[in-house]
Protein backbone atom coordinates (compact mmCIF):
# COMPACT_ATOMS: atom_id res chain seq x y z
CA UNK A 1 0.00 0.00 0.00
CA UNK A 2 1.16 3.48 -1.09
CA UNK A 3 2.03 5.73 1.94
CA UNK A 4 -0.05 8.81 2.68
CA UNK A 5 2.16 12.26 1.88
CA UNK A 6 1.56 14.57 4.42
CA UNK A 7 -0.65 17.68 3.19
CA UNK A 8 1.26 20.77 2.36
CA UNK A 9 -0.37 24.12 3.83
CA UNK A 10 1.48 27.44 3.60
CA UNK A 11 0.40 29.91 6.35
CA UNK A 12 0.60 33.10 6.22
CA UNK A 13 1.18 35.70 8.57
CA UNK A 14 3.33 39.28 8.72
CA UNK A 15 6.11 37.65 10.66
CA UNK A 16 6.42 34.86 13.06
CA UNK A 17 6.96 37.17 16.33
CA UNK A 18 5.19 36.81 20.18
CA UNK A 19 2.31 38.34 19.67
CA UNK A 20 -1.45 37.00 19.70
CA UNK A 21 -1.72 35.50 16.30
CA UNK A 22 1.62 34.36 16.22
CA UNK A 23 1.45 32.30 19.81
CA UNK A 24 -1.71 30.53 18.89
CA UNK A 25 -0.26 29.57 15.74
CA UNK A 26 3.03 28.19 17.32
CA UNK A 27 0.31 26.24 19.93
CA UNK A 28 -0.77 24.23 16.64
CA UNK A 29 2.40 24.08 15.44
CA UNK A 30 3.67 22.30 18.60
CA UNK A 31 1.03 19.79 18.15
CA UNK A 32 1.41 18.46 14.84
CA UNK A 33 2.37 15.25 13.61
CA UNK A 34 4.58 16.72 10.38
CA UNK A 35 4.57 13.25 9.19
CA UNK A 36 0.54 14.02 8.48
CA UNK A 37 0.42 18.58 8.12
CA UNK A 38 3.58 19.86 7.35
CA UNK A 39 3.01 23.60 7.79
CA UNK A 40 5.12 25.91 6.12
CA UNK A 41 4.99 29.73 6.83
CA UNK A 42 4.93 32.43 4.57
CA UNK A 43 5.96 36.04 6.15
CA UNK A 44 5.96 39.25 4.34
CA UNK A 45 9.36 40.73 6.41
CA UNK A 46 12.51 39.88 4.97
CA UNK A 47 14.31 39.20 8.28
CA UNK A 48 13.54 36.54 10.95
CA UNK A 49 11.25 35.94 13.89
CA UNK A 50 11.71 34.99 17.21
CA UNK A 51 9.71 31.91 16.39
CA UNK A 52 11.16 30.59 13.12
CA UNK A 53 14.00 28.45 14.69
CA UNK A 54 11.58 26.25 16.71
CA UNK A 55 9.31 25.93 12.95
CA UNK A 56 12.48 25.29 11.42
CA UNK A 57 13.03 22.27 13.79
CA UNK A 58 9.67 21.12 14.00
CA UNK A 59 10.13 19.97 10.36
CA UNK A 60 8.76 23.41 8.54
CA UNK A 61 10.16 26.05 6.47
CA UNK A 62 9.66 29.78 6.71
CA UNK A 63 10.03 32.04 3.61
CA UNK A 64 11.13 35.52 3.70
CA UNK A 65 9.39 37.81 1.32
CA UNK A 66 9.15 41.99 0.56
CA UNK A 67 6.91 43.73 3.10
CA UNK A 68 3.09 43.99 2.06
CA UNK A 69 1.03 47.75 2.53
CA UNK A 70 -1.61 49.45 0.82
CA UNK A 71 0.63 51.35 -1.88
CA UNK A 72 1.70 47.58 -3.40
CA UNK A 73 -1.26 45.42 -2.53
CA UNK A 74 -2.32 44.95 -6.33
CA UNK A 75 1.37 44.24 -7.59
CA UNK A 76 1.16 42.06 -4.01
CA UNK A 77 -1.17 39.78 -4.99
CA UNK A 78 0.61 38.78 -8.65
CA UNK A 79 3.71 38.35 -6.71
CA UNK A 80 2.29 35.63 -4.35
CA UNK A 81 0.90 34.36 -7.51
CA UNK A 82 4.30 33.82 -8.82
CA UNK A 83 4.97 32.83 -5.68
CA UNK A 84 3.10 29.68 -5.15
CA UNK A 85 3.72 28.81 -9.08
CA UNK A 86 7.14 28.07 -7.71
CA UNK A 87 5.69 25.79 -5.23
CA UNK A 88 2.73 23.97 -6.52
CA UNK A 89 2.80 21.51 -3.39
CA UNK A 90 0.67 23.32 -1.72
CA UNK A 91 -3.20 22.68 -2.08
CA UNK A 92 -4.02 24.59 0.80
CA UNK A 93 -3.28 28.60 1.52
CA UNK A 94 -4.63 29.66 5.23
CA UNK A 95 -3.90 33.07 4.88
CA UNK A 96 -4.21 34.94 8.68
CA UNK A 97 -3.71 38.46 8.40
CA UNK A 98 -7.36 39.70 8.75
CA UNK A 99 -7.93 42.72 6.01
CA UNK A 100 -4.83 41.72 4.04
CA UNK A 101 -6.73 38.56 3.40
CA UNK A 102 -8.21 39.84 0.67
CA UNK A 103 -4.32 39.94 -0.99
CA UNK A 104 -3.32 36.60 -0.45
CA UNK A 105 -6.56 34.93 -1.40
CA UNK A 106 -6.41 36.43 -4.80
CA UNK A 107 -2.81 35.22 -5.15
CA UNK A 108 -3.94 32.05 -4.59
CA UNK A 109 -6.68 32.40 -6.59
CA UNK A 110 -4.94 33.58 -9.63
CA UNK A 111 -2.00 30.62 -8.50
CA UNK A 112 -5.12 27.53 -8.81
CA UNK A 113 -4.80 26.69 -5.47
CA UNK A 114 -7.72 24.73 -4.73
CA UNK A 115 -8.55 25.52 -0.96
CA UNK A 116 -7.80 29.42 0.05
CA UNK A 117 -8.88 29.95 3.59
CA UNK A 118 -9.40 33.76 4.94
CA UNK A 119 -8.87 33.86 8.96
CA UNK A 120 -10.32 36.96 10.65
CA UNK A 121 -8.54 36.78 13.84
CA UNK A 122 -10.22 40.88 14.44
CA UNK A 123 -13.04 43.26 14.26
CA UNK A 124 -11.80 46.55 13.58
CA UNK A 125 -14.38 49.29 15.01
CA UNK A 126 -11.89 52.41 15.17
CA UNK A 127 -12.05 55.14 12.94
CA UNK A 128 -8.54 56.12 12.52
CA UNK A 129 -7.31 56.10 9.08
CA UNK A 130 -5.56 52.94 9.06
CA UNK A 131 -8.66 51.60 10.00
CA UNK A 132 -10.66 52.64 7.37
CA UNK A 133 -7.76 51.72 5.12
CA UNK A 134 -8.52 47.98 6.27
CA UNK A 135 -12.10 48.59 6.57
CA UNK A 136 -11.83 48.74 2.51
CA UNK A 137 -8.83 46.18 1.83
CA UNK A 138 -10.84 43.14 3.53
CA UNK A 139 -13.74 43.43 1.27
CA UNK A 140 -12.19 40.93 -1.69
CA UNK A 141 -11.50 38.34 1.19
CA UNK A 142 -15.41 37.55 0.64
CA UNK A 143 -14.85 36.80 -2.94
CA UNK A 144 -11.49 34.96 -3.39
CA UNK A 145 -11.68 32.52 -0.25
CA UNK A 146 -12.67 29.23 -0.49
CA UNK A 147 -13.37 29.03 3.22
CA UNK A 148 -14.14 31.33 5.97
CA UNK A 149 -12.42 30.75 9.32
CA UNK A 150 -12.84 33.34 12.85
CA UNK A 151 -11.89 33.36 16.11
CA UNK A 152 -15.59 34.54 16.97
CA UNK A 153 -18.91 35.72 15.41
CA UNK A 154 -18.04 39.44 15.70
CA UNK A 155 -14.48 38.85 14.00
CA UNK A 156 -16.53 36.86 11.61
CA UNK A 157 -19.36 39.22 11.34
CA UNK A 158 -16.74 41.99 10.49
CA UNK A 159 -14.16 40.54 7.57
CA UNK A 160 -17.34 38.10 5.70
CA UNK A 161 -20.37 40.19 6.45
CA UNK A 162 -23.17 39.55 8.59
CA UNK A 163 -25.63 37.47 5.76
CA UNK A 164 -22.65 34.77 5.60
CA UNK A 165 -22.37 34.62 9.29
CA UNK A 166 -25.88 34.21 9.24
CA UNK A 167 -25.91 31.67 6.29
CA UNK A 168 -23.62 29.83 8.09
CA UNK A 169 -20.52 30.07 5.91
CA UNK A 170 -17.94 30.98 8.63
CA UNK A 171 -16.33 28.46 10.28
CA UNK A 172 -15.90 29.43 14.34
CA UNK A 173 -12.00 28.42 15.24
CA UNK A 174 -11.91 29.40 18.81
CA UNK A 175 -8.22 30.90 19.86
CA UNK A 176 -7.40 27.77 21.55
CA UNK A 177 -4.11 27.85 24.26
CA UNK A 178 -2.27 25.04 25.89
CA UNK A 179 -4.25 25.51 29.21
CA UNK A 180 -1.98 22.98 30.66
CA UNK A 181 0.61 25.66 30.63
CA UNK A 182 -0.86 28.13 32.56
CA UNK A 183 -2.49 25.88 35.34
CA UNK A 184 -2.39 28.14 38.54
CA UNK A 185 0.16 26.65 41.20
CA UNK A 186 0.33 28.49 44.45
CA UNK A 187 4.07 27.44 44.49
CA UNK A 188 5.14 29.08 40.78
CA UNK A 189 3.12 32.30 42.05
CA UNK A 190 5.42 32.74 45.60
CA UNK A 191 8.31 31.98 43.50
CA UNK A 192 7.70 34.28 40.85
CA UNK A 193 6.66 37.00 42.86
CA UNK A 194 9.77 36.76 45.05
CA UNK A 195 12.23 36.77 41.74
CA UNK A 196 10.70 39.99 40.02
CA UNK A 197 10.52 41.82 43.89
CA UNK A 198 6.56 41.97 43.72
CA UNK A 199 6.35 41.19 47.01
CA UNK A 200 3.80 43.15 49.28
CA UNK A 201 2.59 44.69 45.70
CA UNK A 202 -0.68 44.74 44.12
CA UNK A 203 -0.19 43.81 40.19
CA UNK A 204 -1.84 45.13 37.57
CA UNK A 205 -1.21 43.00 34.12
CA UNK A 206 -1.91 43.64 30.94
CA UNK A 207 -0.37 41.32 28.05
CA UNK A 208 -0.25 42.29 24.62
CA UNK A 209 1.94 44.32 21.99
CA UNK A 210 2.29 48.56 21.98
CA UNK A 211 -0.54 48.86 19.32
CA UNK A 212 -3.09 51.41 19.21
CA UNK A 213 -5.68 49.16 19.63
CA UNK A 214 -4.66 48.11 23.16
CA UNK A 215 -5.11 51.34 24.36
CA UNK A 216 -2.22 51.99 26.70
CA UNK A 217 -3.04 55.36 27.79
CA UNK A 218 -6.13 54.10 29.35
CA UNK A 219 -4.19 51.70 31.75
CA UNK A 220 -1.86 54.44 32.52
CA UNK A 221 -5.16 56.87 34.05
CA UNK A 222 -6.44 53.64 35.79
CA UNK A 223 -2.92 52.83 37.63
CA UNK A 224 -2.88 56.98 38.67
CA UNK A 225 -6.19 56.00 39.54
CA UNK A 226 -5.33 53.01 41.79
CA UNK A 227 -1.92 54.83 43.09
CA UNK A 228 -3.27 57.77 44.62
CA UNK A 229 -5.53 55.49 46.88
CA UNK A 230 -2.66 52.82 47.31
CA UNK A 231 1.06 53.52 46.47
CA UNK A 232 1.26 49.36 46.50
CA UNK A 233 -0.30 49.37 43.54
CA UNK A 234 2.39 48.51 39.79
CA UNK A 235 0.97 48.00 36.68
CA UNK A 236 3.27 45.55 34.83
CA UNK A 237 2.69 45.95 30.92
CA UNK A 238 4.28 42.73 29.13
CA UNK A 239 4.55 43.19 25.31
CA UNK A 240 7.13 44.06 22.16
CA UNK A 241 7.24 47.23 20.43
CA UNK A 242 5.12 47.16 17.37
CA UNK A 243 6.89 50.37 15.37
CA UNK A 244 4.18 52.72 16.45
CA UNK A 245 6.07 54.60 18.95
CA UNK A 246 3.37 53.21 21.40
CA UNK A 247 5.65 52.08 23.88
CA UNK A 248 7.79 55.61 24.00
CA UNK A 249 4.84 57.36 24.41
CA UNK A 250 3.63 55.37 27.14
CA UNK A 251 7.55 55.64 28.92
CA UNK A 252 6.97 59.39 28.32
CA UNK A 253 3.48 59.55 29.64
CA UNK A 254 4.84 57.64 32.78
CA UNK A 255 7.49 60.02 33.11
CA UNK A 256 5.01 62.86 32.91
CA UNK A 257 2.91 61.87 35.37
CA UNK A 258 4.89 60.68 37.86
CA UNK A 259 4.22 57.33 37.34
CA UNK A 260 8.03 55.42 37.56
CA UNK A 261 7.42 54.04 40.69
CA UNK A 262 3.66 52.06 39.87
CA UNK A 263 4.62 51.31 36.25
CA UNK A 264 6.68 48.66 35.20
CA UNK A 265 7.82 48.21 31.42
CA UNK A 266 8.93 44.31 30.69
CA UNK A 267 8.85 44.13 27.03
CA UNK A 268 8.33 40.72 24.93
CA UNK A 269 8.91 38.10 27.49
CA UNK A 270 8.58 33.96 27.16
CA UNK A 271 7.46 33.48 30.54
CA UNK A 272 4.02 35.10 30.04
CA UNK A 273 2.56 32.04 31.98
CA UNK A 274 4.55 32.73 35.26
CA UNK A 275 4.25 35.97 35.17
CA UNK A 276 0.10 35.58 35.12
CA UNK A 277 0.64 33.24 38.34
CA UNK A 278 2.39 36.25 40.23
CA UNK A 279 0.04 39.05 39.27
CA UNK A 280 -3.63 39.92 41.11
CA UNK A 281 -5.23 41.43 38.17
CA UNK A 282 -5.36 41.06 34.47
CA UNK A 283 -6.52 44.61 33.02
CA UNK A 284 -7.53 44.80 28.72
CA UNK A 285 -8.82 47.81 28.35
CA UNK A 286 -8.86 47.57 24.23
CA UNK A 287 -10.75 49.41 21.43
CA UNK A 288 -11.33 46.49 19.42
CA UNK A 289 -10.09 42.72 19.24
CA UNK A 290 -11.11 39.50 17.91
CA UNK A 291 -10.98 36.98 20.48
CA UNK A 292 -7.76 38.05 22.55
CA UNK A 293 -5.59 34.67 23.20
CA UNK A 294 -4.18 36.59 26.38
CA UNK A 295 -7.16 36.94 28.23
CA UNK A 296 -7.64 33.39 27.53
CA UNK A 297 -4.30 33.00 29.01
CA UNK A 298 -5.30 35.10 32.10
CA UNK A 299 -8.74 32.73 32.78
CA UNK A 300 -6.54 29.65 32.47
CA UNK A 301 -4.38 31.07 35.28
CA UNK A 302 -7.12 31.91 37.48
CA UNK A 303 -6.48 35.88 37.22
CA UNK A 304 -9.30 38.17 38.03
CA UNK A 305 -9.85 39.84 34.76
CA UNK A 306 -11.07 43.22 33.89
CA UNK A 307 -12.04 43.58 29.88
CA UNK A 308 -13.27 45.72 27.33
CA UNK A 309 -16.71 45.11 26.32
CA UNK A 310 -15.42 46.33 23.04
CA UNK A 311 -14.53 42.78 22.76
CA UNK A 312 -15.98 40.08 21.75
CA UNK A 313 -18.26 38.58 24.66
CA UNK A 314 -17.66 34.94 23.58
CA UNK A 315 -13.78 35.77 25.58
CA UNK A 316 -15.58 35.75 29.06
CA UNK A 317 -15.20 31.68 30.02
CA UNK A 318 -15.01 32.47 34.50
CA UNK A 319 -17.60 34.33 36.25
CA UNK A 320 -15.06 36.48 37.77
CA UNK A 321 -14.36 38.23 34.59
CA UNK A 322 -15.89 40.97 34.32
CA UNK A 323 -16.31 43.67 30.83
CA UNK A 324 -16.68 46.95 30.96
CA UNK A 325 -17.37 49.94 28.38
CA UNK A 326 -14.35 52.06 28.01
CA UNK A 327 -16.76 55.14 28.29
CA UNK A 328 -17.18 54.07 31.88
CA UNK A 329 -13.75 56.08 32.80
CA UNK A 330 -10.98 55.20 34.61
CA UNK A 331 -12.95 55.63 37.93
CA UNK A 332 -15.52 52.78 37.53
CA UNK A 333 -12.25 50.76 35.78
CA UNK A 334 -10.35 51.24 39.12
CA UNK A 335 -13.07 50.29 41.19
CA UNK A 336 -13.81 47.06 39.94
CA UNK A 337 -10.34 45.92 40.08
CA UNK A 338 -9.98 46.51 43.44
CA UNK A 339 -13.36 44.48 43.71
CA UNK A 340 -11.15 41.50 42.00
CA UNK A 341 -8.22 41.93 44.58
CA UNK A 342 -10.36 39.63 47.18
CA UNK A 343 -11.22 37.21 44.63
CA UNK A 344 -9.43 33.92 45.26
CA UNK A 345 -7.15 32.17 42.61
CA UNK A 346 -8.21 28.41 41.82
CA UNK A 347 -7.43 25.74 38.86
CA UNK A 348 -9.92 26.91 36.05
CA UNK A 349 -8.41 23.72 33.36
CA UNK A 350 -11.27 22.09 33.44
CA UNK A 351 -13.94 24.91 32.69
CA UNK A 352 -11.16 26.25 30.13
CA UNK A 353 -11.27 22.89 28.21
CA UNK A 354 -14.98 22.15 28.72
CA UNK A 355 -15.37 25.74 27.02
CA UNK A 356 -13.53 24.32 23.85
CA UNK A 357 -10.12 26.25 24.49
CA UNK A 358 -8.10 23.88 24.83
CA UNK A 359 -5.81 23.80 22.31
CA UNK A 360 -5.08 19.98 22.07
CA UNK A 361 -8.85 19.53 20.90
CA UNK A 362 -9.00 22.63 18.44
CA UNK A 363 -5.47 20.90 16.92
CA UNK A 364 -7.02 17.45 16.10
CA UNK A 365 -9.86 19.08 14.40
CA UNK A 366 -7.85 21.44 12.61
CA UNK A 367 -5.75 18.06 11.12
CA UNK A 368 -8.61 16.41 10.22
CA UNK A 369 -9.87 19.60 8.22
CA UNK A 370 -6.37 19.83 6.64
CA UNK A 371 -6.34 16.22 5.56
CA UNK A 372 -10.18 16.02 4.49
CA UNK A 373 -9.92 19.68 2.08
CA UNK A 374 -6.26 18.82 1.10
CA UNK A 375 -6.07 15.01 -0.61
Amino acid sequence: MEEKKAVKVLAVVCQMNRGGLESRLMDIIRQLDYSRICMDVYTYREDRGVFDEEILRAGGTVYYNPPLYAGNMLWYAHYFKRFLLRHPEYRIVHAHQDAWCSVFCKGASLAGVPVRIAHSRTAITGRSVADCVKNVIRLPARRYATHYFAVSRKAGQWLFGEKNLRQGRVQIWKNAIHCRAYTFSPQIRELCRTEMGWGGRNILIHVGNFTPPKNHMFLLDMIERLARKDSSWLLVLVGGEAGMGIQKKTEDQTKQRHLEKHVRILGSREDVPVLLQGADVFCFPSIYEGLPGAVLEAQAAGLPCVVSDSVTEEVKILASTRMLPLRAGADVWGGEIEKALDMKRRDTYQEMRDAGFDIETLTQELIEFYEQAGR
